[in-house]
């Protein structure tokens, strides 16, 4: 079997590498006197999902915070609880909290949900408690027409006023994925540092491959050269490429080993890169399509340019 892991997020702390970074300002402002809300934003498959859950577990939270009791964590996946409208969600929230923090939750009424929420946060600052709402795929919420703005200027209101901090992830900036006009200039958004989660490290691949063990006769320096080569440094690719390799341990001769490779991991990625091109912004379409045509990129295209090889495109 193999011990690559392409197909859904890394959840065990020992299968999480690098971040480290990241990991290390997300906490400082979560440790704040007052913690500080996070937008972690990252392409499709990037590593949000995997992050987040690293970040929640109690482990890491005592590596991190000086007083890990003195807080609570709440995850919440926006795509897996299927809570597609405002009253879905605030009901599933509410029951998630009242598991969280012991406190009996009936749902009646959206209206009397806040009013219950609040007091809980409330209740919680008073005896020196901060809480932390960890959401994955937040972009579901603001892109929905069915959350008007009252529900982000009550979010905003418990984090002025209370100990109330929020982590989110988004394929963009959560502004660019506003369903309405006065969403995208809702107050709401400004308590965020932004924190963008990009392509791995050299180091960091070479970490995931020393981890996996070498399985092939190419051995551990040939498959980090083809990962490189054909995979770069991004996280589901890194995965899928090396379960390639190691499937193809057993069936493949050397000499078709890697043309048989390319062949496989061509066809097993062409949703993941659909996907990343469906989420493009439309300039990037036109500059691609100007890349892979020869023509010339104008001067003022070059800054979309600079941003592809920063993302290690």
């Amino acid at each position: 079997m193999s011990p690559y892991n392409y197909q859904r997020p890394v959840l065990e702390i020992s299968e999480f590498f690098g971040r480290e970074n990241i990991i290390s300002k997300i906490y400082s402002r979560i440790g704040a006197t007052r913690p500080q809300s996070v937008s972690i934003v990252g392409d499709y498959k990037i590593g949000k999902t995997s992050l987040l859950s690293y970040l929640v577990q109690a482990g890491i939270q005592k590596q991190f915070l000086d007083n890990p009791g003195n807080y609570v964590f709440l995850y919440i996946s926006i795509r897996d609880s299927q809570t597609k409208s405002l009253h879905d969600f605030v009901q599933a929230l509410c029951k998630a909290i009242s598991k969280q923090v012991g406190n009996d939750y009936f749902f009646t009424s959206i209206a009397e949900s806040y009013t219950w929420f609040k007091r809980v946060v409330e209740t919680l600052t008073k005896k020196g408690k901060k809480f932390i709402l960890f959401m994955d795929d937040f972009n579901l919420i603001t892109q929905n027409r069915g959350f008007p703005l009252e529900f982000f200027s009550f979010l905003r209101s418990l984090a002025n006023n209370f100990n109330v901090a929020y982590v989110t992830s988004s394929y963009q900036d959560l502004q660019k994925l506003c369903a309405s006009k006065d969403i995208e200039e809702s107050p709401f958004f400004n308590i965020f540092s932004n924190i963008t989660l990009r392509a791995f490290t050299p180091d960091v691949v070479r970490k995931i491959m020393d981890q996996k063990g070498v399985n092939g006769k190419i051995g551990l320096e040939g498959q980090i050269k083809l990962i490189q080569k054909y995979a770069g440094q991004f996280p589901y690719l890194v995965q899928l490429a090396g379960d390639v390799i190691y499937n193809l341990h057993e069936i493949s001769k050397d000499s078709v080993l890697i043309e048989k490779f390319k062949e496989i991991l061509s066809e097993k990625s062409e949703n993941y890169f659909c996907i990343i091109w469906d989420n493009l912004e439309e300039d990037y379409k036109v500059l691609l399509e100007l890349i892979v045509s020869g023509r010339k990129i104008s001067e003022s295209q070059q800054y979309m340019v600079k941003e592809l090889i920063r993302k290690n495109y």
